[in-house]
């Protein structure tokens, strides 16, 4: 057995290990359409797709374990407005009737929450081309070193 050959058993461990390399995988961040319509008055509670300020709301989440996007409609500061953030925790599909002494009329405010990229599709996860490459050459390498 040369110096540059492996034994048996450490060829087996290091096998294990491609094979286990293969396996990782690389999580991407979640993106939603975020903003406020109390500051941008082209963030409506429905999107208009010619607008081309609406790519513009779809941005990565800078939130730690975010994992929902949520849309929220209702009356803010007497005026009725829609918001869309990103999330780390389910605030689900609801809606309220809420009535105001003073005005002549009803406001209906609902909380929309869903998972997935751009959904306000799952969070996706993918194998890392790099670690699946450099495993499955690592796993050729040593098939053909047995």
């Amino acid at each position: 057995m040369g110096a540059d050959m492996l034994s048996a058993p450490a060829a087996r461990v290091y096998l294990f290990l491609t094979v286990l390399l293969c396996g990782i995988f690389t999580a991407y961040a979640m993106n939603c359409y975020q903003c406020d319509s109390t500051l941008d008055s082209t963030c409506q509670e429905k999107w208009d797709e010619s607008l081309s300020t609406t790519s513009l709301k779809y941005k990565e989440c800078n939130l730690w374990d975010a994992k929902y996007c949520i849309k929220v409609t209702g009356l803010w500061g007497g005026v009725v407005g829609t918001h869309r953030f990103c999330s780390s925790r389910d605030m689900g599909d609801q809606c309220q009737d809420i009535w105001f002494a003073d005005h002549d009329r009803m406001y209906r405010a609902c909380v929309y929450t869903c998972s997935g990229d751009g959904c306000n599709s799952a969070t996706r996860l993918s194998t890392s081309p790099v670690a699946l490459l450099t495993g499955l050459w690592l796993l050729v390498y040593l098939y053909r070193r047995l």
